[in-house]
């Protein structure tokens, strides 16, 4: 149900980290080869778990009575579960220190392939939305079209500040510097909120759906 996923895929993409990556590469040379190297390759691994995920949940069970492939609400409990124990997890680790503005400098493209990589990972909140979206069963055009908009969601924090470059260079590198420092100070609660009321919205789905 995509009306279920979007909440979910705009909690994943509030990544500080994201935004910390393409502002640091877009501070150094080559900026928008490097940008663009970065983002196609963690589209490209958003778009394939995406798919692949929504693939194999939709034949994780059957409805008796529509005869249907459905996603158990058993998987509900657990993957709220388990954003819970995440946002537990990150709550329980000590702030990272900020980080000086790296002096603009040439970064190798396997470096920032690596980045894109890492950044394209599923999260537990990027599998929650996809949950979502297998629970309603879609086929052909409709996954295609829910897996494309879940993935751009999710990178927004990557997709905007390239853009914004695009459009104004040096208003958006004042921009992201200014965004960089608020999230320092107030991005991990914000985050941690986001975890926790779509952990516990998938909780009690799930409980609701077993009882």
């Amino acid at each position: 149900m995509l009306w279920e996923a979007i909440p979910s895929a705009l909690a994943a993409a509030f990544s500080p980290s994201t935004l910390l990556i393409v502002a640091g590469l877009l501070g150094m040379a080559h900026p928008m080869r490097n940008a663009a190297v970065f983002l196609i390759t963690a589209a490209t691994v958003t778009l394939a778990v995406g798919f692949a995920v929504v693939e194999v949940l939709k034949g994780t069970s059957f409805d008796d009575s529509t005869k249907h492939p459905t996603v158990p609400p058993a998987l509900d409990l657990v993957i709220g579960l388990v954003i819970l124990a995440f946002g537990a997890y990150v709550a329980r680790r000590p702030p990272r220190a900020p980080k000086k503005k790296p002096e603009e400098r040439e970064m190798r493209l396997l470096v920032v392939v690596g980045l894109g990589l890492l950044l394209g990972s599923p999260s537990p909140l990027y599998l929650a939305s996809l949950h979502s979206v297998a629970k309603g069963n879609p086929s052909g055009a409709a996954v295609v079209f829910d897996v494309f908009l879940l993935a751009a969601i999710v990178l927004l924090m990557a997709e905007l500040p390239i853009l914004y470059y695009l459009i104004a260079p040096e208003r958006a590198a004042a921009a992201l510097r200014r965004a960089n420092e608020w999230l320092a100070r107030n991005g991990r609660t914000i985050g941690l909120g986001a975890a926790g009321i779509v952990g516990t919205y998938f909780v009690i789905s799930g409980i609701v759906g077993l009882a």
